[in-house]
């Protein structure tokens, strides 16, 4: 609109300048006017060019001012149109938005109860995870019991293997001081049977020289060292036998 008010105003201006060309021109062909001819004023025309140029100056000056003002407001309708435009962009996106608004308010929910689930799991999670470790302090107590009575076991069994070797040990000594008591016991028997033997055989010659046998009265020795239960008849009765067998 503005460009077709600024062509008007040119071809207004073009108009007015060839109006003013044709009339100088037609001024300097005129014929020379005779002497009554004279008394007409001719600078009547020079005022009137000068008016009009007056005006065509000022007319040409509020054109290019209109122009200019036509460019600023040309300029300021583009700005106006394209913040419009944008403006109308951003309307047309909240609009889209706003239509997702359900879905994405649904979603939210969605989300919120997946977030309470979730925070039941972890709670539950948090409970398993207490237990494992209520079960695994009472894993490891069961391994320290085990490896407890797996000492004592062991313990056990060396004391039981020692005291199986002590006694062992103990059983021989004893066996082998048994054996030597018992030796030694049936050496002394002996010794004492063939004492009493020897006695014996002196006192039955003496009888047999001498008619009767020579009382003795044992000494201190003898009596302690001598008793009757330990006297064993039955080992050498040979000559107790022929002595009684013998005729009167």
């Amino acid at each position: 609109m503005f460009e077709s008010l600024r062509k008007n105003i040119q071809s207004v201006q073009d108009g007015i300048t060839a109006g003013l060309h044709r009339l100088s021109v037609g001024e300097q062909r005129q014929a020379p006017v005779s002497p009554s001819e004279s008394q007409v004023n001719l600078a009547a025309g020079s005022d009137l060019l000068q008016m009009y140029q007056t005006q065509w100056a000022t007319m040409h000056h509020l054109a290019e001012q209109n122009a200019a003002a036509a460019e600023d407001l040309d300029t300021a309708i583009t700005q106006l149109a394209d913040e419009c435009e944008c403006q109308h962009s951003q309307m047309a996106e909240i609009h889209s938005l706003l239509a997702h608004l359900p879905n994405i308010m649904a979603q939210l929910h969605s989300m919120l109860a997946t977030i309470g689930s979730m925070r039941g799991l972890f709670e539950e999670v948090e409970g398993g995870l207490l237990t494992l470790e209520d079960l695994d302090e009472e894993l490891s107590l069961q391994e320290q019991i085990l490896d407890l009575r797996l000492s004592l076991a062991l313990a056990r069994e060396k004391h039981t293997h020692h005291f199986n070797s002590l006694n062992s040990e103990l059983k021989a000594n004893h066996h082998a001081k048994m054996m030597m008591l018992e030796n030694r016991k049936e050496s002394e028997r002996k010794e004492r049977e063939k004492v009493f033997s020897e006695k014996f055989s002196e006192d039955l010659k003496n009888y047999k020289e001498q008619g009767h046998i020579k009382k003795r009265i044992p000494g201190a020795e003898e009596e302690t060292s001598l008793k009757l239960e330990e006297v064993d008849l039955e080992q050498d009765s040979s000559e107790l036998d022929d002595f009684l067998n013998e005729p009167a």
